[in-house]
């Protein structure tokens, strides 16, 4: 019942005055959109000199949406004259959002020489900026909001997982590589 309550809201502001602050979402909530996001970040990493980062980066990214693209098929595909996906959980596009988000949280707002107020200002806006994503699809894909919390939690997991073994590993792979470069 508040999944269907969330969603009429959500319909109610994309069709009133506001719902011109959707407008963006539209467009970059599509999968191919935050997929070549992701490799212009891993390259923005490589300029950076995280040569492990770049590899990092494009590998986990690859991984999730492997794994997002096969737990649907495992879980909703059925044959009904034909092959049929009554959905995609997670929302793909979302969890590899939430994942770039927080790439670039912990790779870039952390280390920027600004005060304290000006990276949770950053902070909010992305948050805010994901919101928008999630009304987005919402109102197009006419996702619940559940199914965004979810990619949400898994994009964040995911992430913490895979930043652990980045972090914890870093060196190793820097010597199996045998790369130079920041960690």
């Amino acid at each position: 019942m508040i999944d269907a309550v969330v969603a009429i809201i959500i319909q109610t502001v994309a069709a009133s005055k506001i719902g011109f602050l959707l407008v963006p979402a539209y467009f970059l909530k599509k999968f191919w959109i935050v997929w070549v996001l992701s490799i212009a970040w891993a390259a923005f990493l490589r300029t950076l000199d995280f040569k492990v980062g770049f590899w990092w980066s494009l590998a986990c990214s690859s991984i999730l949406v492997v794994a997002s693209w096969g737990w649907s098929l495992l879980t909703f595909f059925y044959w009904d004259d034909g092959p049929v996906l009554s959905q995609w959980m997670p929302a793909v596009a979302s969890v590899v959002w939430v994942f770039l988000l927080f790439q670039i949280k912990q790779a870039l707002v952390v280390r920027l020489p600004v005060a304290q107020w000006v990276k949770k200002t950053i902070e909010v806006i992305m948050v805010l900026f994901w919101i928008d994503l999630a009304f987005a699809a919402i109102v197009d894909y006419d996702f619940s909001s559940i199914t965004l919390i979810g990619a949400a939690l898994i994009g964040y997991y995911y992430f913490r997982l895979t930043a652990t073994v980045y972090i914890r590993g870093g060196k190793r792979l820097q010597q199996f590589f045998g790369v130079d470069g920041k960690i």
